[in-house]
């Protein structure tokens, strides 16, 4: 099941192959989408566990569009073995600038309670197709945590400049500690829009059924709503 420009890493397996091809299949139904996509982030922290003590605390920092898929599949993962795991969700308006580049300011934060302690730092994201909206979700944290000694930048899907990009964006001290979890690269990028191709196929709100980015509407994710309100 060849893809053009698309390359695979080392962890990628036919189950997550099948899962990113449900993803570019699933486009007009969310329902489905959501469940690849939780799939997808199990599967990626299946391949993280090994790397994690449990004797450790990790700090999983997401998007609001990736709280209750994504991040919801790799926590539950940590969860079943026994990693402790805390969670901050940012809303991002992310837009991009006449210049072509991107900004992607906070709008929203919920932070779980004590998570200042973090010993490993798993950011997780839908697509990586440059470096704005991690680093500046990650850059609200690395303020209040002092001691991470790892930070996992998780994603289905990167593209092919993205790494680079974000370690550029960080002194060594800190870009040292990152590490690239991911099951496939893309080389190719929608000139107008900036969105990867394959990717995910498209625009993640969407296809999840969202509408449009929860920065801009009153969306709010199960996954914080239990924490928020003890439900």
């Amino acid at each position: 099941m060849g893809i053009k420009n698309r390359t695979y890493s080392n962890i990628a397996n036919h189950l997550a192959k099948d899962h990113l091809q449900g993803l570019l299949e699933s486009k007009t139904n969310p329902r489905a989408y959501r469940e690849h996509m939780k799939e997808l982030g199990k599967l990626l922290a299946e391949s993280l566990v090994q790397d994690l003590n449990k004797s450790e605390n990790c700090l999983i920092i997401s998007t609001a569009e990736d709280a209750d898929f994504l991040q919801a599949g790799v926590e539950s993962v940590l969860k079943q073995n026994q990693i402790s795991t805390k969670l901050a969700v940012f809303w991002n308006n992310h837009y991009q600038l006449p210049t072509k580049g991107s900004v992607a300011p906070i709008v929203h934060k919920f932070i779980e309670p004590g998570f200042e302690q973090a010993d490993n730092i798993i950011i997780v994201k839908s697509v990586m197709s440059g470096s704005c909206v991690v680093r500046t979700n990650l850059i609200a944290m690395l303020s209040q945590i002092k001691n991470s000694k790892q930070i996992f930048i998780v994603a289905p899907v990167v593209h092919k400049n993205s790494e680079i990009s974000l370690i550029k964006e960080f002194p060594c001290d800190i870009s040292s500690k990152f590490n690239f979890v991911y099951f496939a690269k893309d080389s190719q990028k929608d000139s107008n829009s900036g969105e990867v191709i394959p990717g995910i196929g498209g625009q993640v709100y969407e296809l999840l059924g969202l509408v449009k980015q929860p920065a801009l509407t009153n969306y709010m994710p199960k996954a914080v709503e239990k924490l928020a309100f003890n439900l």
